[in-house]
C-alpha cells in the first residue's frame, strides 16, 4: 500500500471489479453516460492539497473546484483545525479521493514520493507566476488558510513557491478563489500540452473509479451484489 493511499477516505479495493456492470443498469441512461464521461475526463496529474483551511465553505468550495475542474485527489493537511468529510459540500465526497495527513513533511514526502512536483502559494517577490508553473509532469498545488497562509515548513517541502499575479490595492485572493483560478490554469493548459493518454486516468483506473462512484450511490450495494450474482440468468 502505497503512502498515499494509506491516509485515504476511499479504499479502491472493497468495491468489488462487477458493480459498476451489475448496478449500473439501475441508473437512467441520462445518469450513467454522465458518470462515464465523468470518469474519462478525470486525471490524476493534477492534485489539490489544502492545509488547515478554517471556514467550512471555503473547503467545500476548494473541494467543489476540483471536482469540477476533473482533479481527482485532494489531500487535506490537518496542523491545527481537524477536519471532516461531513466538512465538505453534501455529495460532493462521493466523487473524489481525499487523503489526509498530520505534518507538512509526511504529506510532502509522499506526494513527492509518487512523483508529484510540490508547488506552493506563497505571495512573495520572487515566487514563481502561476502561469509559468511547469504542467509536464504532475503537479501538487497546495493552498494555507484564510488568515496565516501556508505554516513555514512547506517553504523547505515544496519544489517551487508560486503566486498569483494582482493589479489591484488588494494584495490577496480568498483561498478558494485563489485555489480555483490556479487549478484552471494548470489544468486548461496541461491539456493543451499534454496527449490524452498522458493527462486523463487510464481505462483500468476509471473502471475502478465507476466500481466505487456507483457502490457510493447504492448504501445497499452488497446485498444487491449478491442477490444479482445469485440471479439464474447469471449463472
Amino acid at each position: 500500500m502505497s503512502s498515499l493511499t494509506k491516509n485515504s477516505l476511499a479504499d479502491h479495493s472493497q468495491y468489488p471489479a462487477d458493480a459498476w456492470a451489475l448496478l449500473s443498469p439501475q441508473l437512467t441512461p441520462t445518469r450513467r453516460e454522465r458518470m462515464l464521461a465523468t470518469a474519462a475526463r478525470r486525471t490524476n496529474h493534477i492534485r489539490l492539497v489544502v492545509q488547515d483551511v478554517h471556514q467550512p465553505h471555503n473547503i467545500s468550495a476548494c473541494i467543489r473546484s476540483a471536482e469540477g475542474f476533473g482533479i481527482q485527489n485532494i489531500d487535506v493537511v490537518t496542523l491545527k483545525t481537524k477536519f471532516s468529510a461531513s466538512t465538505v459540500a453534501r455529495g460532493v465526497d462521493h466523487w473524489v479521493d481525499i487523503h489526509r495527513y498530520d505534518s507538512v513533511p509526511e504529506c510532502s514526502t509522499a506526494l513527492r514520493k509518487s512523483g508529484y512536483i510540490v508547488a506552493a502559494a506563497f505571495p512573495y517577490g520572487n515566487a514563481t507566476v502561476l502561469d509559468e508553473l511547469p504542467v509536464n509532469r504532475p503537479l501538487a498545488l497546495v493552498f494555507g488558510n484564510e488568515h496565516e497562509g501556508l505554516d513555514h515548513k512547506w517553504k523547505e517541502n515544496s519544489d517551487i513557491l508560486f503566486t498569483i499575479p494582482m493589479s489591484g490595492i488588494v494584495e490577496s485572493l480568498n483561498i478558494s478563489v485563489c485555489a480555483a483560478v490556479s487549478m484552471y490554469s494548470v489544468t486548461q493548459r496541461a491539456k493543451k500540452d499534454m496527449s490524452p493518454e498522458q493527462y486523463y486516468l487510464s481505462q483500468s483506473r476509471q473502471q475502478q473509479l465507476l466500481n466505487q462512484w456507483i457502490c457510493r450511490q447504492i448504501p445497499t450495494w452488497p446485498e444487491q451484489l449478491r442477490r444479482l450474482r445469485d440471479a439464474p440468468n447469471l449463472k
